[in-house]
């Protein structure tokens, strides 16, 4: 099931990118997670990535993110501190188990969803990790723009007169 209108909303987020090899994804998170801690972050969570490219020749182009509870931290120059990471109007859905398989599937809602509904992809596609040890969860995000007719300027609505 496809949920519309969804978002990603968090403060004080830390980032960096990565091209690694599919198999070498546990790698590359927990090195992203020590990055953070040695530069004395709190991590908050959770973890999210965004998928910059289709990994056809199982390479991956991928940004890491991941809150903390600072609101200033010193990093070094290959990694990015966002104040606010806020992106609206995306399509998700939750996948809970046979996470290669429900990936693959998951993307297929999502593009179809997008294009019976005339939508365009404006991000690359988010992947938020939650759960806990009994059960763990990935959201997956997109977000998308409505069909150019629904795009039309509107007039300005009048709020206030005397």
């Amino acid at each position: 099931m496809v949920l519309v209108g969804d978002s990603i909303r968090f403060t004080n987020v830390i980032s960096k990118k990565y091209y690694y090899h599919f198999n070498d994804m546990k790698t590359v998170m927990e090195s992203f997670i020590n990055e953070i801690i040695g530069v004395h972050a709190t991590v908050k969570g959770p973890l999210f990535y965004a998928l910059y490219n289709v990994p056809l020749d199982e390479m991956m182009m991928a940004e890491f993110f991941m809150p903390v509870e600072e609101d200033q931290v010193e990093l070094p120059e290959d990694m990015r501190y966002h104040s606010y990471y806020n992106i609206e109007d995306m399509l998700g859905v939750a996948i809970h188990k046979q996470f290669e398989t429900a990936t693959e599937e998951a993307y297929a809602s999502l593009i179809q969803y997008m294009n019976l509904n005339g939508y365009t992809q404006i991000t690359p596609i988010y992947h938020l990790f939650s759960g806990d040890n009994t059960m763990q969860y990935v959201h997956i995000k997109i977000g998308y723009a409505p069909a150019e007719e629904e795009q039309q300027e509107r007039e300005p609505e009048l709020v206030w007169k005397d």
